[in-house]
């Protein structure tokens, strides 16, 4: 029979167990379970932080689509926060808008054997032809004397498209307008003004009454050629699109948005919003993981490349938040730019931090439009992403088509109005 001292020896033994069990589990707790936990917890921050670097991605595309000067609010949550009652480290983060001079993000695009498309206005346009003609905003006929049996015609492709005839009236003049098709039917055959005195007459030819407008020109395949011809009474007045010889480089340096975070337990990532794109960066690679917008396509005798690229523009003293919490980064549409070309071939050359990323887009892009006469080179030791498309058709010079659209986007982070 066990006395009271020995009770009192199993009583210890039995807390001392206790307590070390506690302790164990504490322990293990401590050392295996809580780096888990900590590191699931860090790990979904970082997929909460790709949502948003995507949210914010759809809200710029939007602005940038509809040009609207409408402000847009984002958030980006930096860092997670450490666990009750255990001892754990609290994540960070830096958020920054970073301007050219320090992003390392530009686009240079050259044309071999190119034209650029500019505007162009002759004054005035008497005779003659225009050619690489891709849009018209302007096209007038001025008859500075009226004459009876004066003609002036407009020719697309060779093919006449409009007549004006100046004809004799029992009160003065008359002037006739002829619209044609390209297979020669009559669109439009009547007399647009009538007893007319000798002075000067103006005709908007892309009066929408005449079919001109709306009925030859969108079925025809730009660029064409227009070719005029008439009486040295008249001259005609334009206003248009056309490419022309003349080419430069054209680089585009541009801003950027950049999350780059401070965990403790999960593996350090980066979400870069750069020209579009969003792109994640952690030590085993890099990815694209929304794409800009980039499309190529084979029309046979012609390649369509399309790119649209955005500039982040920071707004000062609003371009950068570190630490823990949610911070909100305001974007504002600005303005646009469009640039449209036709060479034999085209080389865009892209400086970026991520041109692993670049080149596996590309290269899908590529490989997926049809187009089989490109090359791709991705340096990651200098950082660029180099692409080279040849045009479908030896020995045509203008079989590569080229467009281009430039959106400049102001952003601030933290509140206050975008201006």
């Amino acid at each position: 029979m066990m006395n009271r001292k020995d009770n009192a020896q199993v009583g210890v033994v039995v807390a001392i167990l206790m307590v070390s069990l506690i302790v164990a589990v504490m322990v293990l707790i401590q050392v295996y379970y809580v780096p888990n936990w900590m590191k699931d917890k860090e790990a979904d921050h970082m997929d909460v932080v790709a949502d948003q670097f995507s949210n914010l991605k759809f809200s710029m595309d939007l602005q940038a689509t509809s040009k609207i000067n409408t402000p847009i609010t984002g958030s980006v949550t930096m860092g997670s926060k450490e666990l009750p009652y255990f001892v754990s480290s609290r994540s960070f983060g830096s958020l920054n808008v970073l301007p050219p001079a320090s992003s390392n993000f530009s686009i240079l695009v050259t044309l071999q054997s190119g034209m650029v498309q500019g505007l162009y206005q002759p004054d005035p346009f008497d005779s003659g032809s225009i050619n690489y003609v891709n849009s018209i905003s302007k096209f007038e006929l001025i008859i500075s004397t009226l004459n009876i049996g004066d003609t002036f015609n407009i020719s697309i492709n060779g093919v006449k498209s409009m007549e004006v005839n100046v004809i004799s009236n029992v009160s003065g003049f008359r002037i006739t307008l002829k619209t044609t098709n390209s297979t020669g039917i009559i669109l439009f055959n009547q007399t647009i003004a009538a007893s007319l005195p000798q002075h000067e007459f103006r005709i908007n030819l892309l009066n929408s009454d005449y079919k001109f407008v709306n009925d030859v020109i969108p079925f025809i395949t730009a660029p064409y050629n227009i070719s005029v011809n008439g009486s040295s009474n008249g001259d005609f007045s334009i206003r248009c699109y056309k490419y022309g010889s003349t080419t430069v480089p054209l680089s585009y340096p541009l801003g950027i948005i950049r999350y780059q975070s401070d965990n403790a337990y999960f593996v350090d990532q980066t979400y870069v919003y750069e020209g579009g794109a969003v792109i994640l960066e952690q030590t085993t690679g890099e990815a694209i993981i929304s794409s800009p917008f980039f499309s190529a396509r084979n029309c046979t005798t012609s390649h369509i490349i399309n790119m649209s690229i955005v500039d982040i523009i920071g707004m000062a003293g609003k371009t950068s938040a570190s630490g823990y919490g949610t911070y909100y980064i305001r974007t504002n549409y600005s303005s646009y730019q469009d640039y449209k070309a036709l060479a034999k071939a085209i080389t865009i050359n892209i400086t970026t931090n991520y041109p692993s990323a670049w080149g596996r887009y590309l290269n899908n892009t590529m490989n997926n439009s049809g187009i089989t006469n490109f090359t791709i080179n991705a340096n990651e030791k200098n950082n660029y992403v180099l692409i080279v498309i040849d045009g479908p058709q030896q020995g045509n010079p203008y079989d590569v088509d080229l467009r281009i659209r430039k959106t400049k986007i102001y952003a601030q982070i933290g509140p206050g109005w975008v201006s």
